[in-house]
């Protein structure tokens, strides 16, 4: 399988995704370099990664690996003079947990996360 690929309906690696997202700084200029540098087009359309895509593949790994996750949003955030506390990333976590996996997904993300209960 090619560098990014994930399968046959997700073509797209969420940790590449999200490495691309923090290196650039941007879902629009990771999208290119996923399409420039590394071939990787959307198969059923052979255009480049929607921004959308990008980004859920990119939550997607964030919030399987959220010790890796975190370290990557706060580089970003510092960045951008910005402190990322523990109520913003547990905020931040929730909320898109809440809108990345169907409501069953979200109760076992929950459950298996049970710390992050209190932000619910």
């Amino acid at each position: 399988m090619a560098v990014g690929m994930a399968g046959k309906r997700k073509f797209l690696d969420g940790k590449l995704c999200f490495e691309l997202w923090v290196q650039r700084s941007s879902l629009g200029k990771a999208s290119n370099v996923l399409r420039d540098e590394f071939g990787i087009v959307n198969p059923s359309t052979g255009e480049k990664a929607s921004t959308m895509g990008v980004w859920g593949a990119a939550w997607t790994y964030i919030l399987n690996t959220l010790v890796e996750g975190r370290k990557g949003v706060e580089s970003v955030w510092k960045a951008n003079g910005e402190l990322l506390t523990d109520l913003d990333w547990y905020t931040l976590v929730v909320t898109k947990a809440r809108y990345i996996f169907g409501k069953k997904k979200f109760q076992k993300f929950i459950e298996k996360n049970s710390y992050l209960t209190p932000y619910l």
